[in-house]
């Protein structure tokens, strides 16, 4: 038994609190590492053979390297995304690529914000989104009010090198 009475209906779901985490496979654990410590400045929290976890703008992200599934070809889904500034988008921009990391072309879906995909190391999908404030966003490559559509091609974002910040110093 689970502990109900047999006469208690529920009539929906529990309120659930706060955003806990989100746990990504990782192909190899010292490079998510790198990635998600040093290129995304995430402040290692657990550190295992076999996970570790960041926190990033207050979401603790996780990467595993056992019992994983990794993300197919031409998949958006899953991703996560994390709001950024007008100023602080183009920043990331600049500094992915000196990364080494390819990201898509600045889109929108409306017009005034700004949305830019890119991937970590294993192939997870990353979505910065500017609400608002990005010049010339009414200019910017419309794609559907869900999804990319035709606006980014995904599938040049995949990478097997890149530049690790740590190597440079």
């Amino acid at each position: 038994m689970d502990g109900t009475k047999p006469e208690t209906r529920l009539r929906g779901p529990a309120k659930l609190g706060a955003f806990a985490h989100v746990s990504v496979p990782c192909r190899d654990l010292d490079e998510g590492k790198e990635f998600y410590g040093t290129v995304l400045g995430g402040e290692l929290r657990v550190d295992t053979p076999t996970f570790a976890s960041f926190e990033i703008a207050g979401v603790d992200v996780g990467i595993g390297s056992e019992g994983c599934s990794f993300i197919e070809r031409s998949a958006e889904y899953p991703h996560f995304a994390f709001f950024i500034g007008p100023d602080e988008l183009v920043h990331m921009k600049a500094w992915l690529a000196q990364c080494g990391i390819p990201t898509s072309n600045f889109w929108t879906r409306r017009g005034i914000e700004a949305l830019m995909f890119f991937r970590d190391p294993s192939g997870n999908m990353i979505e910065l989104y500017c609400e608002r404030g990005f010049k010339g966003a009414d200019q910017l490559p419309k794609g559907p009010p869900r999804g990319h559509g035709t606006a980014v091609d995904i599938d040049l974002l995949r990478y097997d090198r890149w530049n690790r910040p740590s190597a440079a110093r």
